[in-house]
C-alpha cells in the first residue's frame, strides 16, 4: 500500500513490510487518528517582491530562494497547521512503553500532516484555478534561507496560538510537533523552479519528489531511498 510505503519511509525502514510491521503500522494508525484533530489556517495577502525581498502584508523575508520560488506572485497565502497536542501526548506515553511503537507512531504522524497539508492545498488550488491562478508548493520557514526566526512572524500574524494551539519554541520549532507554517505563492503561472534554488519545496513522498530535489542533506535522500 502507497501509504505504508511512506510510513515505512519515514521511520528510515527500505523495502517492503513483512507482517509483523505491516500490522504494527496499522496499530499506530488506529492509535493516532482516535487522538488526532487536525486543523489549519489561512490568510492570503499581497505578495510583492523587489530584488531579494518578499514582502507578504506585513512580513519582510530577505531571502533569495523564496523570491525565486514566488517569481510572477502577486499574491500569497501564509499557512500553519496541526494535528494537535494530544499526538505529542500520545508519542511520549508510548515511548516510555514501547520504543518501536513510538517510532512508529511518529512516522505515521509524519505522513499525517503532509497529507492533510497536501489536501488543504489541493482544496486551495481548485478554488484559484477556476479563477486562472496555480498554486506554488509550501515553502517553509527554515528552508533554504527563509530563516527560521520569520516562524514569529507567521505565528503572529494568523494568530496561531489563539485559533489552533500553535506555538514555539526559543529555537523556533513548533509545538505541538506535527505543526507546520509555510508561505504559498499564488500566480497566473504554473509552478516553475529556479535553477538557482538550492532546494526543493517538498510536498511529502511523491513519485518525482527525490529526483527533483537537489537538498543534499535529507536523511531520506542520504539513506537512498527510491521513488
Amino acid at each position: 500500500m502507497i501509504v505504508h510505503s511512506e510510513i515505512l519511509r519515514y521511520m528510515g525502514h527500505s523495502g517492503g513490510a513483512d507482517a509483523h510491521l505491516e500490522t504494527l503500522v496499522l496499530s499506530c494508525l488506529e492509535k493516532l487518528t482516535a487522538v488526532y484533530t487536525p486543523r489549519h489556517v489561512t490568510m492570503q495577502l499581497p505578495c510583492i517582491i523587489t530584488g531579494n525581498r518578499v514582502t507578504i502584508g506585513e512580513l519582510n523575508i530577505e531571502s533569495k530562494e523564496l523570491t525565486a520560488h514566488l517569481l510572477d506572485c502577486t499574491q500569497a497565502y501564509l499557512f500553519a497547521a496541526t494535528l494537535g497536542a494530544a499526538v505529542d501526548r500520545l508519542i511520549a506515553q508510548r515511548t516510555k512503553i514501547d520504543s518501536a511503537e513510538a517510532l512508529c507512531i511518529q512516522a505515521c504522524a509524519a505522513y499525517q500532516i503532509e497529507d492533510h497539508c497536501n489536501r488543504i492545498e489541493q482544496e486551495l488550488s481548485e478554488d484559484l484555478s477556476r479563477q486562472g491562478f496555480y498554486l506554488r508548493p509550501r515553502f517553509s520557514p527554515g528552508y533554504g534561507d527563509f530563516d527560521i526566526t520569520h516562524q514569529t512572524d507567521v505565528l503572529r500574524i494568523l494568530q496561531v496560538h489563539k485559533r489552533i494551539g500553535v506555538t514555539e519554541t526559543k529555537t523556533h520549532m513548533l509545538t505541538p510537533l506535527k505543526s507546520i507554517t509555510a508561505v504559498i505563492g499564488i500566480g497566473a503561472k504554473k509552478e516553475k523552479y529556479e535553477p538557482e534554488l538550492s532546494v526543493v519545496p517538498c510536498r511529502g513522498f511523491s513519485p518525482d519528489k527525490c529526483g527533483d530535489c537537489s537538498k543534499t542533506d535529507c536523511p531520506f535522500k542520504a539513506r537512498g531511498f527510491k521513488t
